[in-house]
């Protein structure tokens, strides 16, 4: 089905937990502390039933059935291309860049699952010897069926790192009884981001030295289960749509996931027991994500461009020599973005399950990138606008006949009306200089993995292997032979099928 905004909207008055700072919601559609961003959503939904985007936002399957372009199987580079230009859509048409977690984005973590499922059942730890792949798949085709929104949640508390065997004393989710049924689990996720806008939370659990195997659980369970309390931060959402164009749309509320003995049967259980698993592979499953976050950082450096353009035409300074070296600063991280992106496509490969997948060394180094580069771009648009993102007239003010006669020449340039500065003004103001814009900023830097991570897990890919084909030449000059493998062992199976995820067989 194309679920429409209005069927979302309807969806989320279940009976969910949901506390927003001091208040517990009512309804997260119509709460005045939630409705803005559960209405983005609908928005997103609703993109989907626009005659002049069909062809971007929807495909028809082998069926006949017209579905959301987020299910699209892409299985060669022109099908991969077809996707961003979808998923780069959503972006442009949901203020570049303002809700980065949108359905789509999350249920694309659920592809490394069902491309090559049978790793997560075999190598799961105490299941009874139950195959898990019958449930995964399943699971995926109840959330593309109904166009359900599946938020990943994946990070577990902080704990004291000096020593490994703190890990076994977190409050972090954990299997606490195995049954016939199923597992309960009781414990905390610690960031779940647009959970409270959520159909299904998708638990997993990203490998930590010292990790016990009753805390390796992936598996799915309904947002309003029993027992599920979400613990949401202070929202940073603006009233006024006027003054505040982005920062009143809404705010996704990263979220604490509290399990209180919740119950997952075992048909939503996709992998459980297992740390060398969870050391060897899951990381695989945010590739998806990761490859999303350029498309989006790639939009949000062009937005970037566009507003210093923007505002140094209407103060008058973009024909300055020095100006437009600067700008061409901001062109400059755009166009290395870009490149990232379609370098990535183009040196793509296929999948155990047949997707085409981009590299996964390119586009994490252009996230690498844009985290090493953005604080810097950011601050140069800003010293570009000088007093024009920050002092500017309210709304009101404007209106105001008395102070309007004072305030309009303030606001006038060589081109353009003064009102529009004055938006121009608030989009940078909103983005870059307000409590709203720091928290996206923010979520930026850690979505998925932080700078640190991204290095760290950079390592733990198969083609930076000392043996593998990255070293080749230097073997080669070096007039080097790699020794035969020594017989098969459980984790060299292991990292045999994560390299599967990595890069094309060499």
């Amino acid at each position: 089905m194309l679920r429409t905004g209005k069927q979302y909207l309807e969806a989320l008055n279940d009976g969910r937990v949901v506390w927003v700072g001091d208040e517990l919601i009512d309804n997260v559609a119509t709460h005045p502390k939630t409705r803005d961003y559960a209405q983005r959503i609908a928005d997103f939904y609703d993109l989907h039933h626009r005659p002049d985007l069909q062809d971007v936002m929807t495909f028809v399957d082998e069926d006949g059935v017209r579905r959301s372009m987020m299910w699209f199987r892409h299985e060669n580079k022109e099908q991969l291309k077809r996707k961003r230009h979808y998923l780069e859509t959503v972006i442009k048409e949901m203020g570049g860049g303002a809700a980065p977690r949108t359905p789509d984005v999350n249920n694309y973590v659920l592809t490394t699952y069902v491309d090559d499922p049978h790793p997560w059942s075999d190598q799961s730890r105490g299941t009874g010897g139950r195959d898990l792949t019958v449930g995964i798949r399943e699971f995926y085709e109840l959330v593309k069926e109904g166009d359900l929104n599946a938020t990943p949640a994946f990070v577990d508390p902080q704990t004291d790192r000096s020593r490994e065997s703190a890990q076994a004393e977190s409050p972090a989710l954990r299997v606490v009884e195995t049954r016939d049924d199923g597992i309960v689990v009781r414990g905390v996720k610690a960031i779940g981001t647009g959970t409270p806008f959520a159909d299904w939370i998708h638990i997993g659990v990203f490998f930590r030295p010292g990790i016990a195997a009753e805390q390796i659980i992936f598996g799915a369970v309904p947002v309003n289960t029993p027992g599920v309390t979400l613990v949401c931060r202070e929202s940073t959402v603006k009233e006024s749509e006027v003054e505040h164009p982005l920062a009143s749309r809404g705010d996704e509320l990263d979220t604490v996931i509290l399990f209180d003995d919740v119950f997952i049967p075992w048909n939503r259980v996709f992998h459980i027991g297992n740390p060398q698993h969870a050391a060897m592979y899951p990381q695989r499953v945010f590739d998806w994500l990761h490859y999303q976050a350029i498309i989006r950082q790639m939009v949000r450096a062009e937005l970037m461009v566009g507003l210093g353009l923007m505002i140094t035409e209407h103060i008058g300074t973009y024909q300055l020599p020095p100006v437009q070296t600067r700008l061409a600063q901001l062109v400059g991280f755009h166009q290395t973005m870009r490149a990232h992106v379609i370098a990535s496509e183009d040196e793509g490969f296929n999948t155990p399950g047949g997707l085409y997948k981009p590299n996964v060394l390119l586009f994490d180094f252009g996230r690498i990138h844009y985290l090493e580069h953005i604080s810097r771009m950011v601050n140069e648009l800003i010293d570009l606008s000088g007093r024009s993102s920050l002092i500017f007239p309210s709304e009101g003010q404007w209106q105001n006949p008395a102070l309007r006669k004072w305030l309009e020449p303030l606001q006038t340039g060589p081109i353009g009306r003064p009102y529009d500065r004055i938006k121009i003004s608030r989009v940078i103001r909103d983005l870059f200089l307000s409590d709203w814009g720091d928290r996206i900023s923010v979520f930026e830097n850690f979505n998925g993995t932080p700078l640190l991570t991204i290095r760290m897990l950079t390592m733990h890919r198969a083609e930076m292997s000392p043996s593998g084909p990255l070293g080749e030449l230097a073997r080669k000059v070096c007039g080097i032979t790699l020794p035969e493998p020594d017989g098969e062992t459980e984790y060299t199976e292991q990292a045999e099928y994560a390299r599967r995820q990595d890069a094309r067989a060499s």
